[in-house]
């Protein structure tokens, strides 16, 4: 029997939110669950800033009330039509009977969603996400980025990008869906693995076990300045070919374990793919031409200097997969644990 979960949908109301909305009510929530439909009204009358759920941290307050006797009233019209915004999304879990309450709040997203889920020990939250640029990211953030790198709990974004065109994800609901896992060897990675098994994929989805190994990268030795002022170098024709034979080799092997325990412990059928080259790039170029309707990733919980210098395929993805993104997280409890990497496999 599957175990109910607490589910934290932020919405707000662009398009981008109900689109996101849609997609998780179709595609993550299901019965048995409960959901907690929370959005952030605009302050009214204070010069305090507004918030987009769906971008960026800030938005400057554009109206303030020259009285207090219009600050009451106009304070009443937002909190009404941010009450018959939640009350919107709640229609619809009633009309797929899901389980479900509503929260309007002022303050910063970001922290709302961050102390809710952890007051309620949330399962995983679902927010949209528009396609932002780097720069605007990288000065003043985006709510997703901070629920992304904050909360215990796995994250699903939803974007809306120039990728639906071509493909649009919801347009699978409920049909056999295209749904790529991208694996390696570790501890993080097998447990979500496990958790898309139990939490997201179903027996009629085809399941994608996507590997991306990186090339054996030979050996370069300085022969001394050469002519025209350059410097010679020797590369060993063939020294490293039998290395990366091998580290191919391992690489179907895991592959192939990720399959063995599918088999094993789900009737959900997979299929392995193994790709060289840049993770996150050949991530999203599988994604694209798979037509994947979802993608799955661990995370190893990177702190802020390794996400900012280093980069992570998490981040990576949440900026640029033209698909919804689960990214699940593994409980400190396992993560701390000295359990072999491979042990959920065998």
């Amino acid at each position: 029997m599957e175990t109910p979960r607490k589910v934290i949908a932020a919405v707000d109301a662009t398009e981008t939110s109900a689109y996101a909305f849609t997609w998780a009510l179709h595609n993550l929530i299901r019965k048995g669950d409960h959901v907690i439909v929370l959005t952030v009204a605009p302050y009214v009358g204070l010069q305090q800033p507004n918030y987009d759920l769906t971008g960026e941290y800030a938005i400057p307050m554009v109206t303030c009330t020259s009285s207090m006797e219009e600050s009451v009233a106009e304070e009443k019209i937002v909190t009404a039509e941010s009450s018959a915004l939640v009350s919107k999304f709640l229609q619809q879990c009633a009309q797929a009977e899901i389980s479900c309450e509503g929260e309007v709040v002022k303050g910063e997203p970001g922290s709302w969603i961050m102390d809710e889920a952890a007051r309620i020990s949330a399962d995983i939250i679902v927010v949209g996400s528009h396609a932002r640029g780097v720069i605007k990211r990288t000065i003043l953030g985006s709510i997703s980025d901070f629920v992304l790198h904050n909360v215990q709990c796995s994250v699903a974004i939803v974007r809306q990008s120039e990728a639906l065109e071509i493909h649009d994800p919801l347009l699978s609901s409920g049909l056999a869906r295209k749904i790529v896992v991208a694996v390696d060897d570790s501890k993080e990675a097998i447990h979500a693995f496990t958790w898309s098994l139990k939490n997201f994929c179903t027996p009629s989805d085809k399941v994608i076990i996507y590997h991306v190994r990186h090339p054996v990268v030979p050996p370069v030795v300085a022969l001394g300045t050469g002519e025209f002022g350059m410097e010679d170098v020797y590369v060993p024709p063939d020294g490293n070919l039998k290395e990366d034979v091998d580290a191919i080799d391992e690489s179907e092997k895991l592959v192939e374990r990720y399959m063995e325990y599918a088999a094993n412990e789900s009737k959900i059928q997979c299929e392995g793919k193994v790709v060289t080259g840049p993770t996150e790039i050949k991530v999203c170029e599988g994604l694209i031409s798979l037509k994947a309707d979802a993608v799955i990733v661990g995370t190893h919980g990177r702190g802020v200097i390794a996400r900012t210098f280093l980069g992570s395929v998490s981040d990576y993805l949440s900026h640029n997969s033209p698909c919804p993104l689960i990214v699940v997280k593994m409980p400190k409890e396992l993560a701390y644990s000295n359990v072999s990497d491979h042990a959920h496999l065998t």
